[in-house]
């Protein structure tokens, strides 16, 4: 009992030093005799006190092994119940406690002699039971902690980090991109463009497509390529990585409309190129996996600018004389306007001149239905007033499309390039839902998730008011619209207007109001319901003595209605120089092919249909629903989504059947832009007003003349033509830009 006690007491410890390693099998030793279990063996008497306490309490029926491993937790006691003398021997790795020096070198569990066991006692017990009963083994040594390893930094990457900091090299563009290269290589071991002392694939293609950068509209001979000599030294490879770096920067910053700025150029060039940074490029190609397409795709992905680059490689090819259809040949002489219902020789010409066939039983001398259709058509694609007759005007336009056309390559490269560069100052995606308006081309377009939903007529500003070109959102749909006259207008034309109220003038006023006025400032403001007041407060406007006041104190309001010359709706989107769209109450104006015609804002020929599109994305509306805004007073509608809104100014577009179309350059930009590519001083000259198909048939009145010029007509044609500017005055007057909108 005193021995089973001293078991008892040493037990926890035991139980504890016994629990084996987590994740490695036990293996339980079979059973043994109690008195076998005390036998000491011959060559570990000194030990073998020490083994037979300590060792018979960590040795148990395989049963006992597997509960001691799941509850390493159980008391003393408990683990003496389950350890009888019977099944008590000790395990094999006990003879760990011999003495190097008394241990007979042979195989760990059989250095016991005289210890007897089951047949399968040769098996070892938990590796912890050995643990429990030897000494403490001696400390393996402590590996010392490895220090991280330094990446090698590769000779080019070292000789181009002391270039880059040394300021006595780092001038001209590398002092643009400086900083931007020395952070990107700082932290770099290895260079981006050179391994092994050559090029790499990378580096050739990025090359390769920027040699290739005038078929993209841009310079070629801008960018410096650098040359890399077989055996070159880290020194000048440097120099070498270094300025392909560069030239990828700067290919970069021209492709996404960096070379010039368009502000500079023209206060109504209002743009912001969506330039690239710097730091983005030499991260984004250094992972690309094709230089020569990352490149590439830094250039606008529109459709518009696709075409173009086709167009600008066919004008650079070589040049041949398209064919010429031979109805186009074919002339009409000059002669009296024809229409329906009538014969004449000339309708015979002009069937085969537009392809109309004669209808079965009929004359091909009748100008019949189809034959009017046709013509309308015509007319309608060349800008002239679809009245479906055969005038002068639809002669000459007929007549002069069959004419050789001369070639100038170098003119229409020029055209091309200017217009490219323009798409690149527009946004990369500019959306699902736009408007899209095109100053050069009178038009006006709504585009839905690429395809065109609505196009229709426009007016824009004269070349001494021009509509600026810009990105902003169409926030407002404004029905019945008041109009109120911008400070531009007030300090330009009305204020001298009102000083003059009395005095004979042919000025822009008299032909607004219908000539001179004796009865003051009031008579003008009466004439168009301009109704002035000072903070909030009716003017009485012959009692001011507009000579000594600030003008842009007072406001002039003209109230909505049909002589508002807003008309009944406006499209408000904010900027600067305060131009919107609006309807107007003078539609003639929309025949003319010239329509260069107002002070900056957009008159639009369509104006419910245009509503109608807008209201029905952005809310829902049917066209009733739409319908019901007009009348009545002024009612604001603000959208739920803004729509982005382009005014733009190409002169040069693809058609969809790729052919090239063109329009006169209005406001001298392509001029401009072409000068500043080229590095030639811009010098602007306002361009004189172009209508290669306008005539006197033409209904919209001329610009206001000079007064000389009006002074040598007849009294009865300077009275019908101040009776016609009297009809359109309140249009001329109402698209004002606020301030004046000159360069």
């Amino acid at each position: 009992m005193r021995f089973f006690g001293a078991r008892a007491a040493v037990l926890p410890v035991a139980f504890l030093l016994s629990v084996p390693v987590v994740g490695l099998p036990v293996t339980a030793e079979p059973a043994v005799s109690e008195a076998a279990a005390q036998t000491p063996p011959a060559t570990t008497a000194p030990t073998a006190a020490a083994a037979t306490p300590e060792a018979a309490a960590k040795t148990t029926a395989p049963d006992t092994a597997a509960a001691t491993t799941a509850s390493p937790a159980a008391n003393g006691a408990e683990a003496a119940k389950a350890v009888t003398p019977a099944a008590t021997a000790p395990a094999p790795e006990t003879t760990a406690t011999t003495t190097p020096a008394t241990t007979t070198p042979t195989t760990p569990p059989a250095t016991t002699a005289n210890t007897t066991t089951a047949p399968d006692a040769a098996q070892p017990s938990a590796p912890a039971a050995a643990a429990a009963t030897a000494p403490t083994p001696a400390t393996p040594a402590v590996t010392p902690a490895t220090a991280p390893v330094t990446p090698q930094v590769d000779p080019v990457i070292e000789a181009l980090r002391s270039k880059l900091t040394d300021p006595s090299t780092v001038s001209g563009t590398l002092s643009e991109y400086g900083e931007t290269l020395k952070a990107f290589y700082a932290s770099r071991t290895e260079p981006l463009w050179i391994k092994g002392g050559a090029f790499t694939a990378k580096a050739n293609a990025a090359m390769a497509e920027i040699k290739n950068a005038d078929s993209y509209g841009l310079d070629a001979s801008k960018f410096e390529l650098p040359e890399l000599a077989s055996g070159a030294a880290a020194d000048v490879q440097a120099d070498a990585e270094i300025k392909l770096a560069v030239a990828v920067l700067k290919y970069a910053h021209h492709a996404r409309g960096g070379r010039i700025d368009p502000v500079a150029l023209s206060n109504i060039l209002d743009m912001k190129p969506p330039l690239k940074d710097p730091a983005v490029v030499l991260t984004e190609i250094a992972a690309a996996d094709a230089a020569d397409a990352y490149l590439r795709g830094l250039n606008p992905h529109h459709p518009q600018f696709e075409k173009l680059r086709l167009a600008l490689d066919k004008a650079r090819g070589p040049q041949f004389d398209a064919p010429i259809d031979e109805a186009l040949k074919i002339k009409l002489p000059k002669g009296k306007t024809l229409k329906i219902g009538q014969e004449h020789d000339d309708v015979a010409l002009l069937r085969k001149r537009l392809k109309v066939e004669v209808l079965a039983g009929s004359s091909e001398r009748l100008f019949d239905a189809v034959l009017e259709t046709a013509v309308k058509t015509y007319q309608e694609e060349n800008g002239i007033k679809a009245n479906g007759q055969l005038n002068a005007k639809t002669r000459a336009v007929l007549n002069k499309e069959g004419e050789p056309k001369t070639a100038d390559p170098k003119r229409d490269i020029d055209r091309i390039v200017a217009n490219m560069e323009r798409w690149r100052w527009l946004p990369e995606d500019l959306g699902k839902f736009y408007i899209i308006n095109n100053i050069p081309e009178y038009v006006s377009r709504v585009m839905n998730d690429g395809k065109e939903e609505l196009k229709v007529k426009m007016i824009v500003g004269q070349s001494s008011w021009p509509t600026p070109v810009l990105t902003s959102s169409l926030l407002y749909v404004i029905f019945q619209p008041e109009w109120g006259v911008p400070d531009g207008i007030k300090m330009k034309e009305l204020l001298p207007r009102l000083k003059r109220a009395s005095a004979q003038s042919t000025g822009f006023f008299d032909q607004l109001f219908g000539g001179s006025s004796s009865s003051g400032g009031a008579r003008v403001l009466a004439a168009y319901k301009l109704k002035p007041s000072l903070n909030g407060r009716p003017v009485d406007a012959n009692s001011v003595d507009w000579s000594k006041v600030d003008i842009r104190r007072f406001s002039f309001v003209q109230p909505a209605g049909s002589e508002n010359p807003l008309g009944q709706v406006k499209f408000r989107f904010p900027n600067r120089h305060d131009v919107y769209m609006h309807d107007t109450p003078q539609k003639g104006l929309f025949n003319q092919s010239f329509r260069a015609l107002s002070h900056g804002c957009m008159r639009i020929e369509n104006h419910r249909r245009l509503a109608e599109v807008l209201l029905a994305e952005d809310k829902g509306w049917s066209p009733e629903k739409v319908a019901s805004m007009y009348g009545g007073g002024t009612r604001d509608i603000t959208l739920d989504k803004p729509v982005p809104v382009y005014l733009t100014y190409f002169t040069a577009r693809v058609d969809d059947e790729g052919k090239l179309q063109t329009f006169s350059d209005i406001y001298g930009h392509d001029e401009r832009v072409t000068a500043a590519l080229q590095g030639k001083p811009v010098r602007y000259k306002t361009p004189e007003k172009v209508d290669a198909v306008a005539s006197s048939e033409d209904t919209m009145d001329e610009a206001p003349q000079a007064t000389d010029t009006v002074k040598k007509k007849s009294a009865k044609t300077t009275s019908k033509k101040q009776k016609r500017n009297t009809e359109t005055a309140g249009d001329i007057l109402s698209d004002a830009l606020s301030g004046l909108i000159a360069n």
